[in-house]
């Protein structure tokens, strides 16, 4: 059995266009061969499943996300890798680090670092649903934004930014997809975590965006 020299988790979702596609990016990296991957997915749940879709429906492009279908991945499409592992609990705590990657549910800060990688500026859009709400909040650009977790929502220490600028040309679609058109950046960010590399915690930030309601 080859011996791996990191063990690292990834938390993500159950879902076939955007977070799974994300993790197998990751994963399929030669560099990070030598990284034992343990995966935990999570579905997510109707209702904001339903929230999501009338997000789209009213903001964005079905016929653009259902393109993306074609290059959708599954759970299966994980296993050929040796080197990942699906996991249904997350009990153990002997991990290098772990990744957020589209995770839809509140993490406990654990005794390891977790990253996230967050679509929206730590400053003025934290929170869930900013392909929602860039439509009244009247954004003109969007950070990816890589940071370690703590207990509060989309705040901690900085590792890595891109920013994505004519926002306001974008539907609720292209938002939401804009992982997937910058998968780089997935990499690059993993790579300042091996160089300790660190920028500083922003001091003062704007209100969190929550799950927009029904209404």
């Amino acid at each position: 059995m080859k011996k791996f020299k990191k063990k690292v988790i990834i938390f993500s979702t159950n879902d076939k266009i955007i977070s799974i596609p994300l993790v197998y990016h990751i994963v399929s990296q030669k560099k990070l061969k030598n990284i034992q991957f343990d995966i935990y997915f999570v579905n997510s749940k109707i209702i904001r499943k339903i929230k999501v879709l009338l997000s789209v429906i009213l903001f964005g492009s079905l016929s653009h996300l259902l393109g993306k279908f074609a290059k959708s991945k599954s759970k299966n499409d994980l296993k050929v890798f040796k080197n990942v592992n699906l996991i249904n609990n997350f009990e153990d705590n002997k991990y290098d680090y772990g990744l957020s990657v589209y995770f839809t549910k509140k993490l406990k800060v654990q005794k390891y670092k977790i990253y996230n990688f967050h679509l929206g500026s730590l400053l003025n859009q934290r929170g869930s649903f900013i392909f929602f709400y860039k439509f009244f909040e009247n954004w003109n650009k969007i950070d990816l934004s890589f940071h370690e977790i703590e207990k509060d929502f989309d705040k901690g220490n900085i590792i890595n930014t891109r920013t994505i600028f004519d926002l306001k040309k974008m539907n609720a679609s292209e938002i939401m997809t804009l992982y997937l058109e910058n998968k780089s950046f997935l990499i690059e960010s993993i790579d300042k975590i091996k160089k300790n590399k660190l920028k500083k915690k922003l001091k003062t930030v704007k209100k969190l965006h929550i799950v927009p309601s029904f209404f």
